[in-house]
């Protein structure tokens, strides 16, 4: 991408300057005190194990999942396969390796699959679970970014790099060429003969400049492919090898349900090619023997994830729920379309719930009941995230789930519903049950390896927001402290601004840690945010950080007056959105004595020709043109001479979403203006700051951060 490049160009330089800034201030991390066994430290979170990705398989006896920590020693995140049998209550490891298995799935046979990198290709494997020894079944140049089985498990869809487009221009140039010395030469001028021979000069070893046409390549993504599965490896000679691309750039596939008689695919695609443009989702049923696509779904609203009927008579989608505003700005529906008739049904229309996932786009297809009855999906509904049971026929919803904690992964086979459930204090384990009966069997946890830290659940809170409104959070108290106990306390907004706050369990945010270490720690759901109905999710349009941030002014004066944090030892911080509001934050008000801006948005303007312009985009009334003067007038940088409160800002210099650019300009401006301020560049990360070790140092640096200016550490 340009951004990228220019990206890399710019930040190289300043990163030098940074580092060779801070050499002298060695982190914590490099000189920490000896663990204590019975202090939750930030190494201790950091290398906290979860479970992911239940995968049930065929006949319903077992759960396959993923067992993942940070191995803090090596610098990396290890990644293990499991399996449970829930018939014997017996769990074993199937894989040893370092390569991170993923994206398990069953094939019909009762095969576990996943994706498996080896060599740095990763390759679609099988176990058999039979004793025979894992194999590849696919072996792709440049290997697979996801897949999905036919019915028969014969083939595979795949997403895999674009084959080379035939080189046959050069023969009709070359052809064109050859006709022209016969009668066009005698014209030619003498300074289109030098010009051809500096040409003829040029090594093309050294030309290594990028012409754009489009803000992103459609080169970049990978294309959808059928392939035919090879059981004993790339070499079995009993298997005719089928590989054909069915989709070219500049379309950009991202999801695939195949028909049950493996004939179509209704596939989720945006037409022009850019994740810039996720929102513009269609869906499309594409034929596996022609590769022709029909478009099903209307262009003027997001539209994803499709699933067939048992009977493949019908097919539902997720959509846009109304067409006057993107699909940040609204919630979805399930719409469900008879394939013989064309005709489409909205099976959701009256619910205020997040359908799909807990952002305003879903991440999970629906997936149907045995005989077609019934379809299930993921919903949120304020900080509470269940599975939900849709009726086709009455078009009803209703819980399957009533969880304390929030639903984490979740897969349905054979009657049985497999799922993870954590909460803000508890990492996590894995239930299985019958669909229709809540009476879960334990599988697996990783609760255990928190109990010596007598991690507490955080308080939920519902405080006034601004001008009537209302903010849901949670609060985290230290060990023996209550709510009137006037605290030192930091303020954490989340990301998105589309996205929310509910009780899951995080493997980024060292929440615990800090309550650990003397603060009251808020985390807050302000207007803007998903969970809490169409009218709270538009309550940022064309204004962010303005009655977002009156609404978490309003609960931090709740706070004060109830007597829970002290008015004199605040300290703000964010991560992407949550970043922005931190800057939003520091140039509105005084009144925090630190803050922490991670991957965030300093200046509107400046961030549409930097960032992934999405979120403004949708946010904001043609925001090139119309909303200009809007945006900066809105904008953190706008107000760069009344920033005073001591910033530390940190950011992955990678990050394409929100470019490290935004905080190399405020930190500049907080420079300029004599604000003591800290800049730490990441090299290698992109909007998630990840490996370990810059976890590790990004975590101690906020905390350290937080100490020295509110509670006068050194």
């Amino acid at each position: 991408m340009l951004v990228a490049l220019i990206t890399l160009l710019l930040t190289a330089a300043f990163a030098v300057q940074v580092a060779a800034q801070d050499a002298a201030a060695t982190t914590a991390a490099d000189e920490a005190e000896p663990a204590d066994d019975s202090r939750f430290s930030i190494e201790t979170f950091l290398e906290v194990p979860v479970l992911n990705s239940p995968a049930v398989s065929p006949d319903g006896k077992q759960v396959a999942y993923l067992w993942t920590r940070r191995d803090l020693a090596e610098d990396e995140r290890l990644t293990q396969l499991w399996l449970a049998d829930a018939d014997k209550g017996t769990v074993r490891r199937l894989s040893f390796g370092e390569d991170r298995p993923g994206q398990l799935a069953w094939r019909p046979d009762g095969a576990l699959s996943f994706v498996r990198a080896v060599d740095g290709s990763p390759q679609v494997w099988i176990n058999p679970l039979d004793g025979s020894e894992p194999r590849p079944v696919t072996d792709i140049e440049g290997g697979v970014s996801g897949y999905w089985w036919s019915p028969d498990g014969k083939r595979l869809a795949v997403l895999a790099e674009g084959a080379d487009p035939e080189d046959g221009d050069d023969v009709d140039d070359a052809a064109s060429d050859d006709d022209a010395d016969d009668d066009d030469t005698a014209g030619e001028t003498e300074e289109t003969e030098e010009a051809e021979e500096c040409d003829s000069e040029i090594d093309p070893d050294r030309a290594d400049w990028t012409v754009f046409d489009r803000l992103e390549q459609p080169d970049e993504y990978h294309q959808l492919w059928i392939v035919a599965a090879q059981d004993d490896g790339p070499d079995d000679p009993e298997v005719e090898v089928e590989s054909r691309q069915l989709t070219e750039a500049p379309l950009h596939p991202y999801h695939v349900a195949w028909s049950p008689d493996g004939q179509t695919i209704a596939l989720t695609y945006n037409a022009r090619f850019s994740s810039l443009v996720d929102e513009e989702q269609q869906v499309g049923l594409l034929d596996v023997a022609s590769g022709e696509l029909t478009p099903i779904t209307p262009d003027d609203r997001h539209s994803s994830l499709g699933a067939f009927s048992p009977d493949g008579r019908q097919l539902a989608y997720f959509t846009d729920r109304k067409a006057d505003l993107r699909a940040y700005l609204n919630l979805k529906d399930v719409v469900l379309r008879d394939l013989e008739t064309g005709q489409t049904r909205v099976l959701t229309e009256s619910t205020q719930l997040a359908l799909g996932g807990t952002g305003s786009t879903p991440g999970a297809a629906p997936v149907w009941s045995k005989k077609g009855k019934h379809l299930f999906i993921p919903a949120a509904e304020a900080t509470t995230f269940d599975l939900y049971r849709i009726d086709v026929k009455k078009r009803e919803l209703r819980k399957v789930t009533e969880l304390d904690g929030n639903l984490g992964g979740w897969d349905i086979g054979a009657g049985k519903l497999a799922y993870v459930e954590s909460a803000r204090h508890l990492p996590g384990s894995l239930y299985l049950r019958p669909v229709d009966k809540d009476k879960p069997k334990l599988l697996a946890s990783t609760n255990e390896t928190v109990a010596p830290y007598n991690l507490q659940p955080p308080l939920l809170l519902t405080l006034p927001g601004f001008e009537g409104g209302t903010v849901e959070g949670y609060l985290f108290l230290p060990l023996g402290q209550g709510t009137s106990d006037r605290l030192p306390a930091i303020i954490e907004m989340h990301g998105g601004p589309y996205s929310r706050y509910g009780n899951s369990w995080t493997t980024r945010y060292p929440w615990h840690v800090l309550a650990h270490e003397g603060f009251a720690v808020f985390i807050a759901n302000p207007r803007g945010g998903t969970g809490y109905g169409e009218e709270f999710l538009r309550g940022v349009y064309r204004n962010f950080g303005t009655d977002d941030y009156r609404d978490l002014m309003a609960a931090v004066d709740a706070l004060v007056r109830q007597g829970t944090i002290d008015p004199e030892r605040m300290g703000f911080t964010g991560y992407s959105y949550g970043g922005l509001m931190t800057n939003v934050v520091i140039s509105r008000t005084d009144r925090f004595k630190a803050a922490v801006s991670i991957a965030g948005i300093y200046n509107y303007v400046s961030a549409m020709g930097q960032n992934n312009p999405q979120l403004f985009v949708d946010s904001y009334q043609q925001p090139w043109a119309g909303d200009l003067q809007r945006m900066w007038e809105h904008s953190p940088a706008s107000r760069a001479d009344q920033i005073t409160t001591p910033t530390l800002i940190m950011h992955g210099m990678e990050d394409h979403p929100v470019d490290p650019r935004q905080s190399i300009e405020l930190f500049s401006y907080l420079q300029l203006n004599g604000v003591p301020s800290r800049l730490v560049l990441y090299p290698g990360e992109g909007h998630g700051i990840n490996k370990p070790s810059h976890m590790i140092d990004y975590q101690t640096r906020e905390l350290e951060w937080f100490r020295h200016y509110l509670l006068g550490d050194e």
